[in-house]
């Protein structure tokens, strides 16, 4: 299985880095591809300093159990290329890993093996001991920002001699320490290197430089870049392990916001762009204005489209003229998360009180604005009160916003599975097995069946399917309304635009292509249906992973065993067909 380093070396390279993204796949589903931020980041500042990166991402693939299995293959065959090899960790991949690092343990044994990302902030001293009981001999784990500590890293013979790296290297262990990143080194980082980013190489480029979507979708144009505007978090939300990276919010001025924008639009053609952090997008409404009078002040707000996630508390603070601002800068919808209404819960996540009253407020300043809302809500938390659910998830529908329906899990060391909570009717799964227990997420899943809340769940999944079907489609500044005026864009407007960057002159004239001669595609990017998930789940075997064995028992006990068994045959006699 050729897993496609990017870009490929012509000879030896000083890191390899490696996203082993399997767990859609593992769950039946098709993954879309994505460009690993973090990564990208990384590999396009060791550039600057004189390095030989490549990166794979190994989203993209189809469904199926095998995938960490054909890395490790591939790690085995491939590993004399590269110096050092670094993986991104989280808990929903590190048995992924191990899987792979146990088929290539032979050819990596000379290898200097890095870990970084999520889990190894969360647990970098368990990680360490684990990733050594598994047999590996060189090995670091980068507690914080890589940046720094991966350019010493490529500078030293050992290990143990990397400054703050939790390493084990020649049967010595070295404990480490976070590293972090000055204000001044963050704003001085490199933009995002094309070279690096495995979307636009694989995807996207071929697509524009052909002037033709080929097998795809529009799905290709619209599948946004993601972008970081701060790192850290100064919130303490108990289910989340963002905070761990850094407590200290370090972000990039509005101006490196909007260049690294424009030059991503002029050098590549993108102009749909989603600022990924996962706390907080703006702290204060100065930055939020600065950066929308940047953007539309050097006429980008005729092409640029954003959107954004943020706390209830910073966007309920933000003045009418904000919303309104930040709508003529090229952002229609506001993202959030709720995560509950009911009060012991949000006392249970430490997240404000007044969270259904801040959502109220955010959504009338919202509809003056004519922005769009989409939110997120957890559900499964035990004890949890139903009627209070069904009271928002209606609220919700009538009031014309999208919510994203997460069910609770629980990640290493954050404070949630401390904060007392009644488990004596929920079951942890873990959910991508368990050769790693102390490392693993897990899924909070009802031990009875509970089919009020299954409802529920559909109910809330339709409803915001229809919202977000009803919402007008936007690309740069123009709102299509017609076919009459997709093609006017199309064939006079954008050819015209002088500030719109030719290759983003491309992009949207494709996706108005397809909108006025929509083609059936051989391929989409995006994943599987709810209905196509559950026909994956209840089709599965005994190879299945532990988390999707916990789904298909819970739709057994949620439809009946006579239901259940009643869909299985269906499916089962498609496949014959």
């Amino acid at each position: 299985m050729d897993f496609s380093p990017i870009p490929k070396q012509n000879g030896p390279a000083d890191l390899l880095l490696i996203n082993p993204d399997f767990s859609k796949n593992e769950l039946g589903m098709d993954s879309a591809p994505e460009n690993h931020l973090g990564l990208n980041r990384i590999a396009g500042y060791l550039d600057k300093k004189g390095y030989t990166c490549s990166v794979i991402d190994t989203t993209g693939r189809k469904s199926g159990t095998s995938g960490p299995e054909e890395l490790g293959d591939w790690l085995a065959s491939h590993a004399q290329e590269y110096q050092t090899i670094g993986f991104h960790t989280n808990s929903w991949n590190i048995n992924h890993i191990l899987r792979a690092l146990e088929k290539a343990k032979e050819s990596l044994k000379d290898k200097k093996l890095l870990f970084g990302g999520p889990l190894a902030n969360s647990e970098p001293k368990k990680m360490l001991e684990l990733l050594i009981e598994n047999g590996l001999e060189r090995i670091g784990v980068v507690q914080g920002l890589g940046e720094k500590i991966t350019d010493e890293v490529l500078q030293k013979d050992k290990l143990t001699d990397v400054h703050g790296l939790w390493s084990y290297d020649d049967g010595h262990q070295k404990e480490g320490e976070k590293v972090a990143l000055t204000q001044e080194e963050y704003e001085d980082t490199p933009f995002l290197d094309l070279k690096y980013n495995t979307f636009y190489q694989q995807y996207y480029k071929p697509v524009i430089e052909a002037q033709d979507l080929g097998k795809y979708s529009m799905e290709i144009i619209f599948g946004s870049q993601g972008l970081d505007v701060n790192r850290g978090c100064p919130f303490n939300c108990t289910y989340c392990s963002v905070p761990q990276y850094e407590r200290k919010l370090i972000t990039y001025s509005p101006k490196r916001v909007v260049d690294e924008l424009e030059h991503l639009a002029k050098e590549a053609g993108f102009f749909m762009f989603t600022f990924t952090n996962s706390n907080i997008m703006f702290y204060d409404e100065a930055w939020i204005t600065d950066f929308c009078q940047e953007l539309i002040g050097r006429g980008m707000s005729d092409y640029i489209n954003w959107t954004a996630y943020h706390h209830p508390i910073t966007l309920a603070n933000l003045s009418d003229a904000a919303y309104n601002l930040m709508r003529k800068a090229g952002s229609s919808t506001v993202v959030f998360g709720v995560q509950s209404f009911e009060k012991e819960v949000l006392k249970k996540f430490l997240r404000p009180l007044n969270t259904p009253e801040l959502t109220k407020t955010i959504r009338e300043k919202c509809t003056k604005a004519n922005m769009q809302l989409t939110i997120d809500y957890i559900t499964g938390v035990p004890g949890e009160d139903l009627d209070v659910i069904e009271k928002a998830f209606n609220y919700f529908i009538e009031a014309g916003i999208e919510c994203r329906n997460y069910q609770l899990k629980f990640y290493p060391n954050t404070k949630l599975p401390t904060m007392n909570l009644d488990m004596s009717n929920h079951d942890l799964v873990p959910i991508t097995g368990d050769l790693a227990p102390e490392l693993n997420a897990y899924a909070v899943v009802s031990k009875l069946p509970n089919k009020r809340a299954a409802q529920l769940d559909g109910m809330i999944r339709k409803g915001s399917a229809d919202v977000a079907a009803k919402r007008p489609v936007r690309i740069g500044k123009y709102v299509i309304k017609s076919p009459e005026q997709a093609k006017q864009l199309y064939e006079k407007e954008i050819p015209s635009n002088s500030n719109i960057p030719e290759k983003v002159k491309v992009a949207m004239r494709l996706s108005l292509k397809e909108m006025l001669n929509p083609k059936k595609r051989e391929e989409k990017l995006e994943d599987l249906n709810p209905m196509e998930m559950m026909k994956k789940v209840i089709m599965s075997g005994d190879e299945a992973p532990p988390m999707v064995k916990a789904m298909k028992e819970k739709l057994r006990n949620e439809l009946g065993e006579e239901k259940f068994q009643e869909l299985r045959a269906k499916y089962e006699q498609a496949n014959l067909d």
